[in-house]
């Protein structure tokens, strides 16, 4: 949530940002509904002024006072439904407007305007024709019949060998997430609405846009990152300054109602769950913008250790999703990610630095030098997903349809090569 200030002085600024990040919010309307809930809440205060003059009053009669005690009373209660009426469709309104974005962000409606900020390693070179990752987990034990069998499309099952490597996957970074002093949080799987409408996600959209899992009976949602638990935990809280920063991640199970949606999307890379580490900071605003580039540094680490060929990009304005302000993706060379099915990138992790927009939703703050309360800001980063394991397969395999072992892996794995 943006700070009403800053909506009532910069509204031509904040439509523009809404059209740049291509969110239909009418900024406008939202000044004029604060407009009107101050006037209301003036001449609340005036009527209630009055009413306790009047009730003070010794000077009229006392049933001319009781009269115009009655009168000033109805007239106030109207105010305070007109009011309530206002503070409700404004807090909505406001629940609607994106963050800002940083002022060097990409200008752009979609992936396409988004910039590549550097490439890692060189793309994999074999004397063989090389197979997809469809191929080389099915041999590895990726079952997606099995799944249509439990839950329908969209969820894998992992047997064997494919699932010691996702488990080695997230066990080599939840490791690395330590060492680099992030605290493990073992999170619920399900959160409330107001958390995780808190944490810039929509869960009033329509039943065929959300990308949620709603538990509608108990307003619960399942969580489709575990960002929203780890950010939640500490909504309406007054942190003192000597615990931030707060580094903390999860490894979880995720879910969303998204599915693949073309060969470009098939096999492990979108589903309706998958397993990820997500990292989460709160740090004071000052440190915002190094805390991402650190975790930045981190996400690429883990790339730079598993030598796969990979790059990092700006994500530009209309990719941004309502919480970023700023936002880095990390994308690996995939086969059939190229629209006529070749080579191309495809996403691996992000990274985002959400300023205070979470933080003022949530009510997290922190008590400042100064003794003000102040919120705080939030960032997020993925440390590892399922879809990891595309690039590995594809990079790493053999003439044989065997996978070699990166060497950071082995320890976890016990052994150099994957056999079918």
């Amino acid at each position: 949530m943006l700070d009403i200030k800053l909506v009532r002085s910069n509204p031509e600024y904040l439509q523009e940002i809404c059209k740049n990040r291509r969110v239909d919010v009418d900024v406008a309307k939202i000044v004029e509904l604060d407009r009107v809930k101050r006037e209301l809440q003036q001449s609340l205060e005036s009527l209630r002024s009055e009413a306790n003059e009047n009730a003070k009053n010794s000077t009229v009669e006392k049933s001319v006072s009781i009269a115009r005690g009655k009168e000033l009373k109805q007239k106030s209660l109207s105010l305070e439904k007109q009011l309530s009426e206002v503070e409700l469709e404004l807090e909505g309104q406001l629940l609607l407007l994106p963050n800002t974005y940083a002022d060097d962000t990409p200008i752009g409606m979609d992936d396409d305007a988004n910039v590549e900020v550097t490439k890692y390693s060189a793309p994999p070179e074999f004397d063989f024709e090389p197979k997809d990752h469809i191929f080389l987990a099915n041999r590895l034990g990726m079952d997606f019949e099995a799944g249509v069998k439990t839950s329908g499309s969209g969820f894998p099952i992992l047997k064997g060998t494919i699932a010691k490597l996702e488990t080695a996957l997230m066990r080599f970074v939840m490791d690395r997430a330590e060492a680099a002093g992030f605290v493990q949080v073992n999170i619920p799987l399900m959160v409330k609405q107001e958390i995780m409408q808190g944490a810039g996600f929509n869960p009033r959209r329509t039943e065929t846009a959300s990308e949620l899992f709603p538990l509608m009976h108990d307003n619960l949602f399942m969580i489709g990152t575990a960002e929203v638990p780890l950010v939640g935990q500490f909504s309406d809280e007054i942190l003192a300054r000597n615990e931030l920063p707060v580094k903390v991640f999860s490894m979880s199970p995720c879910f969303r109602r998204e599915g693949a949606s073309g060969r470009r999307d098939a096999g492990l890379y979108r589903n309706k769950t998958f397993t990820k580490v997500e990292l989460v900071a709160l740090v004071e605003p000052e440190q915002s913008e190094k805390t991402l580039e650190e975790i930045l540094a981190f996400e690429i680490g883990i790339f730079e250790s598993l030598g796969i060929h990979f790059r990092v990009i700006r994500i530009c304005s209309g990719d941004l999703g309502a919480p970023a302000f700023k936002k880095y993706d990390l994308e690996a060379w995939m086969l059939g990610r190229d629209r006529t099915g070749g080579w191309g990138w495809g996403e691996l992790t992000s990274c985002s630095n959400c300023t205070d927009f979470q933080a003022r939703r949530l009510q997290v703050r922190y008590k400042s030098e100064n003794g003000k309360n102040v919120h705080v800001h939030t960032l997020n980063g993925t440390g590892i997903t399922t879809r990891a394991i595309i690039p590995l397969l594809e990079q790493y395999q053999q003439a044989d349809n065997s996978i070699k072992v990166p060497a950071v892996l082995q320890p976890y794995l016990n052994t150099e090569v994957l056999q079918g």
